[in-house]
């Protein structure tokens, strides 16, 4: 694939995931399937590694929540106490 467009690609992308302003976790529109399908059409960039970058970003955001964090160690507790 040419540099130019991959290029191109990442800065819309970013674009997207920054500009979008929703109620989702961190205030920021995620990649949909349907969104990495037109890339995919347009671009031959293949939509499931689209949708596997945006679920790795999507869990390192989550894994900062520390509100999360405490929740999973008390449900850890109980479950070793199983």
């Amino acid at each position: 694939m040419n540099t130019k467009i991959l290029h191109f690609f990442c800065v819309y992308l970013k674009i997207i995931l920054s500009s979008h302003r929703t109620n989702n976790l961190n205030q920021r529109r995620p990649l949909t399937a349907n969104t990495a399908m037109l890339f995919e059409a347009a671009l031959g960039i293949n939509a499931d590694l689209l949708m596997r970058m945006q679920l790795k970003y999507n869990m390192q955001i989550v894994r900062q929540d520390k509100t999360l964090s405490q929740r999973l160690a008390e449900i850890r507790k109980v479950a070793a106490m199983l």
